[in-house]
């Protein structure tokens, strides 16, 4: 049998998906290129995530 601590934690993470894509929907790319500088990823990294000419990532992070 199921403990319900389990069933809770269960139920939480299957109603945090939808809030989780709904908050990331509504991220900008200058949003989340800021969080991934936070991060102290690399301007190559997030160039690669995007694939898109090395200084794009570059000049909206400035903007």
């Amino acid at each position: 049998m199921t403990s319900f601590t389990c069933v809770i934690a269960w139920l939480c993470a299957v109603l945090m998906i939808p809030l989780m894509l709904f908050i990331w929907a509504l991220d900008t790319k200058r949003t989340r290129i800021n969080r991934y500088r936070s991060y102290s990823w690399s301007w190559k990294k997030i160039t690669d995530i995007y694939s898109a000419n090395p200084t794009t990532p570059r000049r909206l992070d400035l903007a």
